[in-house]
């Protein structure tokens, strides 16, 4: 099967260097010609002039899109008006308006929703399947990172280009985490703040969710969190579940379980570590090499992109009720 990328950054990187058995990368393009090159010395991939030369590659099956968020929806629809199949990252567009103009026609769009295929994340979502009679309660998450000298000047600080802040870039994951276990939340209030950063978008957002059960979402994301950290934490009426970590500079990744005993007190403990590499890349690229196939639906795909960017538009408006128009971060086609 051969594949073609277009954004050779970081984020094209892992997924070059994550290819399945039986997916070979033929075609590439970015801007910056160092990431190309540096691309096609990995993979042995035809480095591009342009992204239609990408998505006229004889014999492409489909194509990786890891570009910047304000172009992410014409380069779909390019795509899948070829009839090429794509995994484009998160958030797939800059609002739920934008992506809604998308026409998938018959193509596997699959969205970056990394996080999902994680070791301990994986492991969580068979614990509480196999608990049916131990409902959750409530989620809550923290999300956030140091950022670096500059971020504020960086493509993600311009509204026009990202579409909005921390909200639409960290946000949109432990969002879309949450909705696999709480799959019919809706927003109750949110509150986005510009606290640090000499930028127009948020740099800190809150939020309080609520699925139709009664349980509840509660999350935290910041880049202007000094010391990277991940955390999702699950609870139900007898069990918490903590994930920690995410590999790299989110340190080790952990699962803790805790059983709570029916005369209550301490409760049983267990500890479960994933080390080595970060395998989610991987892992979400053959997921979606088998749902090109055949063999399964896209595990986050494009109606998981729009749910997302729902929530994301909801909180915003929430925030702005709050605070006002004069003191609110901007995000895309406000009204």
């Amino acid at each position: 099967m051969k594949w073609g990328l277009i954004g050779c950054g970081v984020i094209g990187e892992r997924r070059a260097a994550a290819l399945p058995e039986g997916v070979k990368l033929v075609s590439c393009y970015d801007p910056v010609a160092a990431r190309t090159e540096k691309i096609s010395q990995l993979t042995e991939a035809q480095i591009a002039k342009n992204e239609d030369e990408v998505f006229k590659t004889e014999g492409l099956t489909a194509v990786v899109i890891a570009a910047i968020n304000s172009s992410l929806v014409g380069l779909i629809q390019k795509a899948v008006d070829r009839g090429l199949h794509v995994l484009v990252e998160k958030p797939a567009a800059r609002s739920h308006s934008e992506l809604s103009t998308l026409n998938p026609k018959k193509s596997v769009i699959k969205v970056g929703f990394n996080h999902r295929f994680h070791p301990a994340f994986y492991d969580l979502v068979n614990e509480i399947k196999n608990n049916p009679d131990d409902p959750i309660m409530f989620i809550r998450a923290q999300y956030g990172n140091g950022a670096r000298v500059g971020f504020d000047r960086e493509w993600r600080s311009n509204v026009e280009i990202a579409g909005g802040g921390e909200l639409l870039d960290q946000g949109v994951h432990v969002l879309d985490l949450a909705s696999v276990l709480l799959p019919d939340m809706k927003v109750i209030t949110g509150y986005c703040k510009t606290h640090y950063w000499d930028m127009k978008v948020d740099d800190n957002s809150w939020a309080i969710l609520a699925d139709k059960s009664g349980a509840t979402f509660t999350f935290h994301v910041s880049s202007s969190e000094w010391k990277n950290e991940f955390r999702f934490e699950v609870y139900t009426r007898k069990r918490k579940y903590q994930w920690l970590g995410l590999g790299r500079s989110y340190g080790p990744e952990k699962l803790h379980i805790y059983k709570m005993k029916p005369e209550m007190g301490p409760p049983d403990y267990e500890e479960r570590s994933y080390p080595g590499d970060d395998l989610s890349w991987k892992n979400e690229n053959t997921q979606f090499q088998q749902a090109v196939l055949g063999k399964a639906p896209p595990y986050g795909g494009f109606q998981d992109a729009l749910k997302c960017l729902g929530f994301v538009e909801d909180i915003y408006e929430k925030s702005k009720a709050l605070q006002g128009n004069t003191n609110h971060p901007l995000w895309w086609r406000q009204p």
